[in-house]
Protein backbone atom coordinates (compact mmCIF):
# COMPACT_ATOMS: atom_id res chain seq x y z
CA UNK A 1 0.00 0.00 0.00
CA UNK A 2 1.62 3.31 -1.41
CA UNK A 3 2.10 6.25 1.38
CA UNK A 4 -0.35 8.27 -0.94
CA UNK A 5 -3.14 6.20 -0.54
CA UNK A 6 -5.74 6.36 2.91
CA UNK A 7 -7.07 3.26 4.20
CA UNK A 8 -10.43 2.63 5.23
CA UNK A 9 -11.16 -0.53 7.08
CA UNK A 10 -14.29 -2.50 6.70
CA UNK A 11 -15.34 -3.15 10.35
CA UNK A 12 -17.55 -5.69 10.83
CA UNK A 13 -19.38 -6.36 14.36
CA UNK A 14 -19.59 -9.91 15.78
CA UNK A 15 -21.38 -10.85 19.06
CA UNK A 16 -20.22 -13.93 21.24
CA UNK A 17 -22.14 -16.59 22.70
CA UNK A 18 -22.31 -14.33 25.41
CA UNK A 19 -23.87 -11.52 23.72
CA UNK A 20 -20.86 -9.43 23.57
CA UNK A 21 -20.18 -7.03 20.44
CA UNK A 22 -16.10 -7.46 19.16
CA UNK A 23 -15.42 -5.53 16.37
CA UNK A 24 -12.98 -6.86 14.02
CA UNK A 25 -11.74 -5.46 10.55
CA UNK A 26 -12.60 -7.65 7.35
CA UNK A 27 -9.16 -8.11 6.33
CA UNK A 28 -10.13 -10.09 2.92
CA UNK A 29 -13.35 -11.78 1.72
CA UNK A 30 -12.51 -15.33 -0.51
CA UNK A 31 -15.68 -16.99 -2.51
CA UNK A 32 -15.74 -20.51 -4.28
CA UNK A 33 -18.83 -21.26 -6.29
CA UNK A 34 -20.34 -22.76 -2.97
CA UNK A 35 -19.11 -20.82 0.33
CA UNK A 36 -17.91 -17.85 0.71
CA UNK A 37 -14.90 -17.49 3.81
CA UNK A 38 -13.40 -14.44 5.56
CA UNK A 39 -9.66 -12.73 7.24
CA UNK A 40 -10.40 -11.11 10.09
CA UNK A 41 -8.39 -9.15 12.74
CA UNK A 42 -9.96 -7.92 16.00
CA UNK A 43 -10.23 -4.00 14.99
CA UNK A 44 -8.20 -1.86 16.97
CA UNK A 45 -8.99 2.40 16.46
CA UNK A 46 -6.04 4.03 18.98
CA UNK A 47 -2.86 4.42 18.68
CA UNK A 48 -1.88 2.64 22.23
CA UNK A 49 -4.02 -0.36 20.35
CA UNK A 50 -2.79 -0.42 17.11
CA UNK A 51 0.56 -0.51 18.22
CA UNK A 52 0.19 -2.91 21.31
CA UNK A 53 -2.06 -5.17 19.02
CA UNK A 54 -1.08 -8.82 18.08
CA UNK A 55 -3.06 -8.79 14.95
CA UNK A 56 -4.27 -12.44 14.70
CA UNK A 57 -5.57 -13.27 11.67
CA UNK A 58 -8.91 -15.47 11.94
CA UNK A 59 -10.18 -17.20 8.99
CA UNK A 60 -13.64 -18.15 9.43
CA UNK A 61 -16.22 -19.38 6.73
CA UNK A 62 -19.62 -17.22 6.18
CA UNK A 63 -23.20 -19.01 6.92
CA UNK A 64 -26.47 -18.04 6.63
CA UNK A 65 -29.65 -18.20 8.90
CA UNK A 66 -33.22 -18.91 7.57
CA UNK A 67 -33.97 -15.44 7.15
CA UNK A 68 -30.46 -15.00 5.03
CA UNK A 69 -29.06 -13.20 7.24
CA UNK A 70 -24.83 -13.51 7.68
CA UNK A 71 -23.40 -15.60 10.36
CA UNK A 72 -19.73 -16.85 10.91
CA UNK A 73 -18.69 -19.89 12.13
CA UNK A 74 -15.55 -22.26 12.80
CA UNK A 75 -13.99 -24.30 9.64
CA UNK A 76 -14.45 -27.91 10.74
CA UNK A 77 -12.69 -29.47 8.14
CA UNK A 78 -8.98 -29.27 8.30
CA UNK A 79 -8.23 -29.99 4.52
CA UNK A 80 -10.48 -27.49 3.91
CA UNK A 81 -9.07 -24.66 6.44
CA UNK A 82 -5.59 -25.41 5.16
CA UNK A 83 -6.63 -24.89 1.94
CA UNK A 84 -8.61 -21.80 2.69
CA UNK A 85 -6.53 -20.35 4.84
CA UNK A 86 -3.45 -20.16 2.47
CA UNK A 87 -5.48 -18.28 -0.40
CA UNK A 88 -6.60 -15.77 1.74
CA UNK A 89 -3.45 -15.19 3.65
CA UNK A 90 -1.55 -14.45 0.24
CA UNK A 91 -4.48 -12.56 -0.86
CA UNK A 92 -3.91 -10.61 3.12
CA UNK A 93 0.14 -10.67 2.25
CA UNK A 94 -0.55 -8.64 -1.08
CA UNK A 95 -3.38 -6.35 -0.52
CA UNK A 96 -1.03 -5.12 3.31
CA UNK A 97 2.63 -5.70 1.33
CA UNK A 98 3.18 -7.23 4.50
CA UNK A 99 5.33 -10.95 4.70
CA UNK A 100 4.04 -13.03 7.99
CA UNK A 101 2.79 -15.84 7.17
CA UNK A 102 4.19 -18.75 6.00
CA UNK A 103 2.29 -22.26 4.77
CA UNK A 104 3.05 -25.40 5.99
CA UNK A 105 4.07 -27.85 3.25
Amino acid sequence: MSEEEFYEPDIISVSDDEGNEILFELLERYETDDDVYVAITEFHDSDEEIVEGDYEVVILKVDYDDDGNEYLVEIEDENEFEQVSDILMQMVEDKFDVEYYSPEQ
